[in-house]
């Protein structure tokens, strides 16, 4: 369970005893004890948001996505998105995972996969809650299917040096290929450069395509 989702559980708990006053939501139990919570009508307007509190109102989206089924279809993309980072790792790395463990460009090119991950789902997701859960999604599967990958795409010193880029204006494909570069021990290494730059592009088009083919409902 996500903090998120642990949030949405407390507070739902929390509007349940105040829901006949407060808000219209119906409470749906299931025979075998269990509950969903069942949000009507499907928008607020902006009065009714202007009553709510933020995080209730992050609470109420959460539900309102659940429902429709968005979340799984978020929690399915980030797992795809993950079983294509380690296709990758099996594919280049062999023999795997011995043939990475002491690569410094294996090292890289799995981070730069995890960067672009990140920036895929913040430009092509619907909003940030289901942004949010693909992104979790993703890191729970590397960390459960290849935890020998999983330090790899958690190096947030070097990534943080993607998050300056994307930040600044001047930020391009050669600008990521010069980052790669210098992560990988040599920045002013042309080949390394083009490398980094040629990764960013495949990576990006491959995991916006698959992004893509997520059909998301509108809620």
């Amino acid at each position: 369970m996500t903090s998120l989702e642990f949030a949405v559980l407390a507070l739902s708990c929390a509007l349940m005893l105040g829901a006949v006053a407060r808000k219209n939501l119906l409470l749906c139990a299931t025979a075998d004890g269990d509950a969903d919570m069942k949000i009507a009508p499907d928008h607020f307007s902006s009065s009714q948001r202007d009553y709510l509190s933020e995080a209730e109102a992050e609470a109420l989206d959460y539900l309102r996505q659940k429902n429709s089924g968005n979340i799984d279809l978020a929690r399915t993309l980030g797992e795809q998105f993950a079983a294509l980072l380690i296709h990758e790792a099996q594919e280049n790395f062999e023999p795997w995972p011995q043939g990475m463990a002491n690569s410094l460009r294996a090292h890289h090119r799995l981070l730069l996969f995890s960067y672009v991950v990140n920036r895929v789902v913040a430009e092509l997701s619907p909003d940030s809650i289901l942004a949010h859960t693909t992104t979790s999604a993703f890191y729970s599967e590397v960390e459960q299917k290849a935890p020998q990958l999983d330090r790899y795409i958690r190096d947030m010193a070097s990534y943080s040096l993607y998050i300056l880029c994307e930040r600044s204006a001047s930020c391009s494909e050669s600008e990521v290929g010069k980052i790669y570069a210098r992560l990988c021990g040599d920045k002013d290494n042309a080949r390394l450069i083009d490398e980094g730059g040629h990764y960013y592009r495949a990576y990006h088009q491959a995991c916006s395509d698959l992004h893509k083919q997520t059909q998301y409902a509108q809620v």
